[in-house]
């Protein structure tokens, strides 16, 4: 380290009063050996006093030399090491907040789709009133289907009044089977009568007597004709009731089944409605929802926009950093030079520093105050 001048200085100084006394005192002594002695004393002193001076000086300005040098070698060694901290950390924050953005913006994308989808469907059924028309279609159908069965269940009605008007017939052809079996019974009795004065009559009565017993057979198969005749009548007439108890029946279970069938299509097409009003319900109500989760995805969005404002910050930040060492750097220059340390202009410093912000919230922070925690931060120049 070369020696300051100031310390040079002292050194001579000391050097040169030690000497002034010495001949000061040789000049009143009119220079005696005393006072050569004594003077050479003087001088010596002098020149030990300097040295000595010299030295501590030089050992103080060794010592704040080396702290000095000390603080801006640890500047510059530690800064750095901040500063990769500081860059790796926003690093992974740049890259973390990329790939957020880049999912989030895939959900909006799918949400974006989903909502015109959902829009695009919505606006087709309430342009052709698609599940309106789908409903009456069904219920025109349902109704016609109605309308076939009853239909059927009045002509099956229809039916079972032609069948039991047969009813009047039977009994008619009954009462004709009666009246032929009484036809056969009286012309017996007078096939008998004949046949009896036939032969009362003799040989006159003979031809009369044919005639009489052919007359009885008839009568005979008459009387047989009419009971077969009235046997076939009891049995269509049984046949008769018997379908008529059946399609009774029948035309009942179908009314039945009517009744049944009407409640339970009105049941289906009321339940049927009622699932569609659902679903209109909650058609509208999901892409409400997806259109207020798109928004706050979008302001999630806008939110992570920290991240350019964090990175500015840092890079000043580290700007800032990287001057300190310079500062340190200067001090020990001028330090070396001059030997005397110079304080740091810290209101200069700190005004460099503001100089640099570009955003309203550095200087607010700058300044002791707390910057808004929400809402938008322009970038201002100054």
């Amino acid at each position: 380290m070369k020696v300051p001048q100031r310390l040079q200085f002292e050194f001579w100084s000391c050097v040169t009063l030690g000497g002034a006394g010495a001949l000061a005192l040789l000049v009143i002594a009119d220079f005696g050996w005393v006072p050569c002695i004594v003077g050479s004393l003087l001088l010596a002193g002098g020149v030990w006093l300097g040295a000595t001076m010299q030295a501590r000086s030089l050992a103080v300005q060794l010592a704040i030399h080396h702290f000095v040098e000390g603080q801006t070698h640890l500047g510059e060694k530690i800064i750095p090491v901040w500063k990769n901290h500081i860059g790796s950390s926003r690093d992974q924050m740049e890259s973390a907040t990329n790939d957020l953005v880049r999912r989030f913006g895939e959900i909006v994308d799918k949400l974006d789709a989903s909502v015109r989808a959902a829009a695009q469907e919505t606006s087709n059924m309430e342009h052709d009133n698609a599940m309106a028309a789908l409903f009456a279609r069904s219920e025109e159908q349902l109704r016609t289907l109605i309308e076939v069965q009853q239909s059927a269940m009045q002509s099956l009605q229809a039916m079972l009044t032609k069948v039991q008007s047969l009813d009047r017939f039977t009994s008619e052809l009954q009462e004709m089977a009666a009246d032929v079996a009484r036809i056969a019974q009286q012309t017996n009795l007078l096939a008998l009568n004949a046949a009896i004065e036939a032969a009362r009559a003799g040989d006159l009565g003979r031809g009369f007597a044919v005639v009489a017993k052919e007359f009885r057979m008839l009568s005979n198969q008459s009387g047989e004709t009419g009971k077969r005749i009235a046997e076939k009548v009891n049995v269509i007439s049984a046949a008769i009731t018997n379908t008529c108890a059946v399609v009774q029946e029948s035309v009942s279970q179908e009314g039945g089944s009517m009744d049944v069938a009407n409640q339970t299509i009105s049941t289906v097409l009321t339940e049927f409605r009622s699932i569609l009003d659902a679903f209109a319900k909650a058609s509208n109500s999901l892409r409400t929802e997806s259109v207020g989760i798109q928004d706050e995805v979008n302001q999630a969005l806008v939110q992570m926009q920290f991240q350019d404002r964090l990175s500015q910050i840092l890079t000043q930040v580290e700007r800032n950093m990287d001057r300190y060492p310079a500062v340190l750097h200067e001090q020990l220059q001028r330090f070396t030079a001059e030997g005397m340390l110079q304080p740091v202009d810290v209101h200069q410093y700190l005004e460099d520093m503001k100089s640099s912000y570009v955003m309203s919230d550095q200087h607010i922070v700058h300044d002791g105050g707390v910057a808004a925690p929400t809402g938008n931060t322009d970038i201002r120049f100054f």
